[in-house]
């Protein structure tokens, strides 16, 4: 079987016509009915029904197809493999800055040392967009909150505390510790829900449990535009220990203290990793554990 065959047929499969996919192809149609026969030939399988305008799969040509896309992707993301093995090649991370910021900066310094020719590339992104782009290849790991979710394999990195921010202004914000009685009925400011949905859903389970009767005064999509809202004095926000929030906002410990942020890092587990990506893996181990 010739991979080059293999995806001539999955083109034909695709477009459903042996005219359409010659075109897509820029390939005479001649040319890709001769190469559509000697793939069938090679197989020992009849793949295709030809009609006048259009074809269609047998049974077999069903099962090729199906079997072909996996089998496509798995030759493709090996290629790629080998190529940053030998080359380089590049690493593709979406990182929550909030996070994964300290832990990425450890591991590239020693990651770089040991394989320079390797291009590592950061994506600041929410938490949807980096599972979105794991789970359609877009990135190769994404460094974040633990959410468990079909397709995606975790490795969790670390635990960070939940603090309140508050602006320095603030009447909250030389109490010793906040606590429900200080926080109840205070304007709370939450990353998006849309795009941190683990965060978000996690504070509103805080204040419930804590029977914290809160106004949410805003939304965001992200901790710059949060620190923007905590400076300007709109309300408090809950955040994980590290996050850049700024000089002008002051941390305090709450108590009880809410769950922890389980930090992690993650890959899609249809993709075994490669030696080059789970070395990066194992840097982001070690900068965890120091």
């Amino acid at each position: 079987m010739q991979i080059r065959q293999l995806r001539y047929f999955l083109k034909v499969a695709e477009l459903g016509s042996i005219t359409a996919a010659a075109k897509a192809l820029r390939m005479t149609q001649p040319a890709l009915s001769r190469q559509i026969r000697a793939f069938e030939d090679d197989c020992g399988w009849h793949l295709i029904n030809r009609g006048a305008k259009s074809i269609q799969l047998t049974r077999e040509g069903q099962i090729v197809e199906r079997e072909g896309i996996h089998l496509i992707e798995e030759v493709e993301r090996r290629l790629a493999t080998m190529q940053r093995e030998i080359d380089g090649g590049i690493i593709r991370i979406g990182y929550a800055p909030s996070l994964g910021g300290k832990l990425l900066k450890k591991a590239m310094s020693c990651f770089v040392q040991r394989h320079p020719s390797v291009k590592v590339d950061l994506l600041d992104s929410t938490s949807e967009e980096m599972k979105e782009k794991i789970l359609n290849g877009k990135i190769d790991l994404m460094v974040g909150a633990y959410a468990p979710e079909k397709g995606i394999d975790w490795e969790v990195l670390l635990e960070k505390k939940l603090f309140l921010a508050t602006p320095q202004q603030h009447p909250l914000a030389n109490a010793p510790v906040a606590t429900p009685e200080l926080l109840d009925g205070q304007r709370i400011l939450l990353l998006s829900r849309h795009d941190y949905p683990e965060y978000y859903r996690g504070v509103l389970s805080y204040f419930k449990q804590n029977q914290i009767n809160a106004k949410v005064a805003g939304e965001f999509d992200g901790i710059e535009s949060l620190r923007v809202a905590l400076e300007a004095g709109i309300g408090i926000a809950l955040v994980a220990e590290g996050a850049n929030v700024g000089s002008e906002v002051t941390l305090l410990p709450l108590h009880p203290s809410p769950s922890p942020v389980r930090v992690a890092v993650a890959w899609h587990n249809d993709r075994s990793l490669d030696t080059i990506t789970a070395s990066f893996v194992e840097e982001l181990t070690q900068a965890a554990q120091t």
